[in-house]
């Protein structure tokens, strides 16, 4: 851990020096949009939320998550499909695919994992994390364009984020990422965590040592979060979803072990992909985190709905460029 402190202490310096020396790695927008929500926004994602908190999302009630989810993409139109994988451990489980084709061969993927984390101390209804997510992706099924897009877009489920795979190649991201074509793939968006929002002083811990010089104070923005090869994709993400709620955006040098990449984009960032997380910054501001408490009435779904409306404008604007 001290060595951990350490890197963070020096990246975060290095961070700093190299905002005020003009690279912007790190930027954030306070202001506050003002929008009206279609009818039903947050009726719909409350209840994604909902369902999938009515279970625990593990052991063998999983399965029911990956049926509620699957019918819902399929629902929408998408071509879906399961990516069958099996731990070191012997269990078998399952990537939920959803593939619209696009004219150029090149692929974007946006996915979240839809597993809750067994804590072993009593049920984790994983409303924040990750079923504030998985409802953004299925809302993104439903609303994005029905023609045929320049480009591929693969929404994707991922099992097996938490422990005990956290961190191990049984990650069910970890599967689909080494099955991939990579160099037909023109960038990865991973949703962790996107439901839970503060207006209170100092809500937002410091993302990282050096970092609250930078970035606010209060837990009320989406935050992009991306390695330097994904500059470009972290940008077009931030200028869309500002648009929508008070954001923040940051590049940092890939930092194995630090809260920036725990998640399943730290899979893809090894085979050369660009790729960027999208959260509310997880366990740094919510505290009900891997906690009993982390249930569906914590949730801000205006909030989760702006975020989502923005994603789907973004990736409109990327695989459908003439929408």
């Amino acid at each position: 851990m001290r060595i951990l402190r350490v890197t963070g202490v020096l990246i975060g310096f290095l961070l700093l020096f190299v905002v005020l020396t003009g690279c912007c790695l790190v930027e954030h927008s306070a202001v506050q949009p003002a929008h009206n929500l279609a009818p039903g926004d947050e009726q719909r994602m409350r209840g994604h939320v909902e369902h999938l908190c009515a279970q625990p999302r593990y052991g063998d009630t999983l399965e029911l998550a990956r049926c509620y989810i699957e019918e819902k993409l399929t629902a929408a139109g998408w071509q879906v499909s399961l990516q069958e994988f099996t731990t070191e451990e012997g269990e078998t489980h399952y990537n939920i695919c959803a593939l619209r084709r696009g004219k150029s061969g090149e692929r974007y993927i946006i996915g979240a994992h839809y597993d809750a984390c067994d804590t072993g101390e009593g049920e984790n209804p994983g409303a924040d994390d990750n079923a504030s997510a998985v409802a953004a992706l299925l809302e993104l099924a439903a609303r994005l364009p029905k023609a045929t897009p320049e480009h591929d877009v693969e929404l994707v489920a991922w099992a097996c984020e938490e422990p005990p795979w956290f961190d191990s190649a049984d990650m069910g991201s970890a599967h689909h990422a080494a099955a991939c074509d990579r160099e037909n793939v023109r960038g990865l968006i991973c949703l962790e965590m996107l439901g839970y929002f503060s207006d209170e002083p100092d809500s937002q811990p410091s993302l990282f040592p050096g970092y609250s010089l930078l970035l606010p104070t209060v837990g009320n923005f989406v935050a992009v979060v991306g390695n330097l090869e994904a500059y470009s994709l972290a940008q077009q993400i931030y200028a869309g979803l500002k648009q929508q709620l008070p954001a923040a955006r940051i590049n940092a040098p890939w930092a194995e072990g630090t809260e920036l990449f725990f998640s399943d984009h730290r899979n893809y960032h090894p085979l050369g992909i660009p790729s960027v997380m999208v959260t509310d910054t997880a366990m740094i501001r919510n505290p009900n985190y891997h906690e009993p408490t982390d249930t569906p009435d914590t949730l801000d779904y205006r909030r989760l709905s702006l975020v989502t409306r923005g994603l789907v404008r973004i990736v409109t604007d990327l695989a459908w460029p003439e929408q």
